[in-house]
């Protein structure tokens, strides 16, 4: 493992073992909220009228965290309030939606809620507008960063990045609750480490900025989802997250936490109203909010909303934040967004694979919510089991209908491209004759990750898909490595004719199909755009953090044709070291 610097300080987190529990009795704050729509209506949400959901030990935090849900009658907004029981912080969230009883999807007009602590106001927020299936939450104070990115490295939680560049300075800051807090007791400070990185003119620049996150805003995500190329809010982690795991950048961790908010507004909060917890789809297997109504029993409607969700394009917004923090309502996102993977499918194909990205994702949110999710948890969360049963079906599902597969296809090229429903793209691929492997890159990626976290029985799968890239980055298999990660390989003329059964014979075949020009020099790659060369070595990188064999080649080829082009891979992307 390699050696780095601490870039962040305060009560760093001896492990990620987790306690769920109910604290000792305190008497709980007279907190109430009133929200007054712009169309007139009122409502009184009173922590006295409420349920109480049960308490969330953080041991990442070390903080014990209250929840009670109140609901009015007739109005689908539910309010949770959740204040700490070992410190004077308070924190309520705000909640649009209904799953079960047949509520029809509703935008809640501007609005205005007034957080009050007996006849104290503590906070007045306009909100100008207010999604299905949304939320937002208004905190006394955030949560501190305690994580230790040494440690999560260490233990697998993080992808294995390396320290890059240098540190020019350290300073210290401390952050305290004002001291007319209502609730002040004395007044809980901690220290915030501001690093100032700079970068070595090799590494891309540092972000120096980013959209403030605000009441049903999205910060720079990506509000359109299925939007294609590159983007940082797309990969194993978003670009803010790699950039403040790399440098410590105080931008980059404001702008991830900025993000995290944002996540919010996501359209993804698909909470039963009984339990209180994420609707549990062991309970409702045939729940759905595919696109296709006939497909769900019950079919779940969404509302109108300025996120579109696209599974393979979605960013994993809640797990670095989570793990710098312990903050549930993080951890209650990567739940969200983990159960959206699979109700966003027909129930009768899950699991599948449609898309190898969206695959990809979808495994890293399982494997993020089966690590970290406490075995016992309160009820407006679902518990570790719930998870690892999921994370088991996939990889089950993985060995049993592609690594053991003898079609060509999985055999030989160990692709998770679906080719038969390939679509036509004219003469240069016609539909049905190609997979991307580029996309495959993504699939490798994450379950190198996945064993890294401690789910060893996912190496067999692993094994299996790190062998493509094996194959097309080294100089034995008859693939020319020039064209390590094509957009397309081609592997039969038609979709009716017979697959190719070597590297050898789709090289030639790819070659023609596409037009590619005659290589002069098969060792040097070609394509200015190295993106997808980031990718594969991405996978190699991860397959040497995990010492398999085979990756060396590969591994020194990718790394100095983007030294020597002088690509600026994103920080996402720079997997080890040698960059």
């Amino acid at each position: 493992m390699i050696t780095r610097r601490t870039v962040l300080s305060g009560a760093a987190a001896a492990g990620i073992g987790f306690v769920s529990a109910r604290a000792s009795a305190q008497t709980l704050p007279p907190l109430a909220v009133v929200i007054q729509l712009s169309t007139g209506a009122r409502y009184v949400y009173d922590v006295a009228n409420g349920s109480d959901l049960g308490d969330f030990a953080s041991t990442i935090g070390g903080f014990t965290q209250r929840c009670i849900r109140v609901d009015h009658p007739g109005f689908p907004l539910s309010v949770f309030f959740r204040p700490d029981r070992s410190s004077s912080r308070v924190e309520v969230v705000f909640e649009l939606g209904r799953v079960l009883g047949g509520s029809l999807p509703t935008t809640l007009p501007a609005y205005t809620a007034t957080i009050n602590a007996g006849d104290q106001t503590l906070a007045t927020v306009q909100v100008p507008v207010h999604y299905w299936y949304s939320r937002w939450r208004w905190q006394s104070s955030p949560r501190p960063i305690v994580g230790n990115v040494n440690q999560l490295i260490s233990q697998g939680l993080l992808p294995p990045y390396d320290t890059v560049g240098g540190i020019s300075a350290t300073s210290v800051t401390q952050k305290c609750l004002p001291s007319s807090s209502p609730f002040k007791k004395a007044a809980p400070c901690f220290a915030v480490n501001t690093t100032t990185f700079v970068p070595s003119p090799t590494l891309p620049a540092l972000m120096t900025g980013y959209k403030p996150y605000t009441v049903m805003g999205t910060s720079d995500i990506t509000p359109y989802m299925p939007r294609t190329g590159e983007r940082p809010d797309i990969g194993l982690v978003t670009e803010p997250q790699a950039q403040f795991i790399c440098t410590g950048s105080p931008v980059a961790l404001g702008a991830l936490r900025a993000w995290a908010e944002g996540a919010g507004t996501v359209p993804w909060h698909i909470r039963d109203e009984v339990t209180g917890a994420p609707l549990n789809l062991l309970t409702y297997p045939n729940a759905s909010w595919y696109w296709d109504q006939r497909v769900g029993a019950p079919w779940i409607p969404l509302g109108d909303n300025p996120v579109t969700i696209d599974t393979a394009h979605a960013p994993a917004l809640g797990y670095v934040p989570y793990m710098l923090t312990g903050d549930p309502y993080h951890l209650e996102d990567m739940q969200f967004a983990a159960n959206w993977d699979r109700g966003a499918l027909p129930p009768k194909y899950r699991p599948s694979i449609g898309q190898s990205r969206s695959f990809a994702w979808s495994i890293r949110n399982l494997a993020q919510c089966a690590r970290v999710t406490p075995e016992t948890v309160p009820t407006w969360l679902l518990p570790r089991n719930y998870w690892l049963g999921f994370l088991s079906e996939s990889r089950a599902f993985l060995e049993a209908n592609y690594a053991n597969n003898p079609s060509p296809v999985m055999a030989m090229f160990r692709s998770t491209s679906d080719i038969n429903s390939g679509r036509d793209e004219g003469v240069s691929a016609p539909g049905g004759t190609w997979i991307d492997p580029w996309q495959d890159e993504f699939v490798a990626t994450v379950i190198g990750w996945v064993i890294r976290m401690g789910f060893n029985d996912w190496q067999t799968a692993f094994d299996w898909k790190l062998g493509t890239t094996i194959a097309r980055t080294g100089n034995t298999s008859g693939w020319c490595r020039a064209y390590a990660t094509p957009y397309r390989v081609i592997l039969r003329s038609a979709l009716t004719a017979p697959l190719v059964s070597t590297w050898s014979e789709a090289w030639a075949l790819t070659k023609q199909v596409r037009g590619i020009p005659t290589v002069t020099d098969p060792d040097t790659w070609v394509d200015p755009d190295m993106t997808y060369l980031a990718y594969t070595r991405g996978v190699l990188a991860m397959g040497q953090s995990l010492e398999r064999p085979g990756t060396a080649n590969g591994l020194e080829w990718s790394t100095q044709q983007l030294r020597s082009k002088g690509w600026k891979t994103a920080y996402k992307w720079r997997l080890g070291s040698g960059l």
